[in-house]
């Protein structure tokens, strides 16, 4: 805990916590504005092609085509996993997306703001006053733990500021019934990050150079999507495989997908502490 109490104080002092909140609230923002502008395009196309009355707000006509029938059919046939549909079908198209846009930048805001923090302090020297103090596989899982905390709460802010888009772009009705399930998705999107924070901060105890260990992250993200596609046997070992459990919205495969996401996380953490603990700090 002291580790992760200290990277706490060094991210505020240094204003890298404000940075990552405001990077997160920013990608949350932009993807919410940018969801329901092209979602007001979509429906007013819809609306002059089927000659249906104008609503004059988004979202309104959407979520009446998500109840249909036919683009039901159209949606089930795209998902691969008939449960996972069944339960994102009782969920507002616009919430959706902003759950779709959450697991997407995940994997690159993690590598790229947290991505660097153990190469760094290896790097400053940061690492050789701690490991005075704390043993080093202490000092890798109090750096984890301390990004986790602050991923957290950015998401949770993130998610708060994108209802707040929504909140003034669709109608009220709507948009106050959308914030406790895009918290809810937040949390998700958190658990995600974990799996991609051990893959990050692993890769990151392997040198002493920030863009060095950036560059490693940006490559895992690419090869664990590229992968399963080619290997579905390595689809367990890699943060996408058990993603699809946070789409449900039961417990048990919720549960089931965030411990899977936890273990790999630390999996990878430690995979690379025991590479680190060979080295000289």
């Amino acid at each position: 805990m002291q580790t992760a109490f200290c990277e706490w104080e060094n991210a505020l002092r240094s204003r890298r916590a404000l940075v990552l909140l405001l990077l997160y609230l920013a990608a949350a923002v932009l993807c919410m504005n940018g969801t329901i502008s092209a979602l007001g395009r979509m429906e007013t196309e819809l609306v002059r092609v089927l000659r249906l009355p104008d609503s004059g707000q988004a979202g309104v006509v959407s979520e009446t085509l998500w109840k249909s029938r036919a683009f039901r059919n159209m949606v089930a046939a795209a998902v691969d996993d008939r449960l996972v549909f069944e339960d994102i079908s009782r969920r507002h198209p616009v919430e959706l997306l902003y759950a779709w846009f959450a697991f997407l930048c995940a994997p690159v805001l993690v590598v790229l703001v947290s991505g660097t923090r153990v190469a760094d302090d290896l790097r400053t020297g940061v690492a050789r006053y701690m490991l005075m103090r704390v043993a080093r596989l202490e000092w890798s899982l109090g750096k984890y733990a301390g990004q986790a905390l602050m991923i957290m709460c950015a998401l949770a802010v993130s998610a708060v500021g994108a209802w707040c888009v929504a909140l003034c772009r669709l109608p009220p009705a709507t948009a106050v019934r959308l914030l406790p399930p895009m918290l809810g998705w937040g949390v998700s999107a958190w658990f995600y990050s974990l799996a991609w924070l051990g893959v990050a901060l692993g890769l990151s105890h392997l040198t002493r150079s920030g863009m060095r260990a950036t560059a490693f992250g940006v490559l895992a993200v690419g090869a664990c999507e590229v992968l399963p596609h080619f290997f579905p046997d390595v689809e367990l070992a890699v943060p996408s495989g058990p993603r699809s459990g946070l789409w449900r919205t039961s417990f048990a495969p919720q549960f089931v997908a965030a411990f899977h996401l936890v273990t790999l996380g630390l999996t990878y953490l430690t995979a690379g502490a025991a590479v680190f603990s060979r080295r000289d700090a």
